[in-house]
């Protein structure tokens, strides 16, 4: 975990922060230690999953989680202790809808001696197969993959 002194010295997104949010956040509900690996375009898997929330403030962000239902069931699974082949889409859904919430809150509570206070949005999932996030305008975007096992997702944060 970063100290107030490292968080402090971010002059851009602080996107290890929401990292750091997401390994705890896994580890703590589901048991699973995500690893973060190389952002290799050609390996990545299809995202039919993205659980987001608008980070309002003074620096507002887009927070995304993508994954795809192959990655969500393990993780919903040991979050909710229902069997994966009893997981429905909706639970699925709801299961990362709720982890990205964890996110947000985990790192806007590593973020308050800092300028990046925000105010969290109701969180939200878009699903489909090829889903994805376009930002209209140019801007700072901070990308990690993490894995573990057969669990594979992409943490964004953009600058809005």
């Amino acid at each position: 975990m970063k100290t107030e002194q490292d968080i402090k010295k971010y002059d851009v997104l602080p996107g290890h922060v929401f990292v750091a949010a997401l390994l705890d956040s896994v580890e703590q509900m589901s048991g699973f230690v995500l690893n973060e690996v190389q952002n290799d375009p050609e390996s990545m898997p299809d995202h039919e999953i993205i659980g987001a929330m608008v980070l309002q403030g003074e620096n507002a962000m887009l927070l995304t989680l993508e994954t795809n239902k192959n990655s969500a069931a393990p993780l919903v699974s040991f979050m909710t202790g229902i069997e994966t082949e009893a997981l429905d889409a909706e639970l699925l859904n709801d299961g990362i809808t709720e982890l990205i919430n964890m996110v947000g809150g985990s790192a806007r509570a590593r973020l308050e001696a800092t300028n990046y206070k925000f105010f969290l949005s109701v969180p939200f999932t878009l699903v489909g197969e090829g889903v994805k996030i376009v930002v209209k305008k140019r801007t700072d975007c901070f990308i990690s993959r993490l894995v573990c096992d057969e669990i594979d997702v992409m943490l964004r944060v953009y600058k809005l």
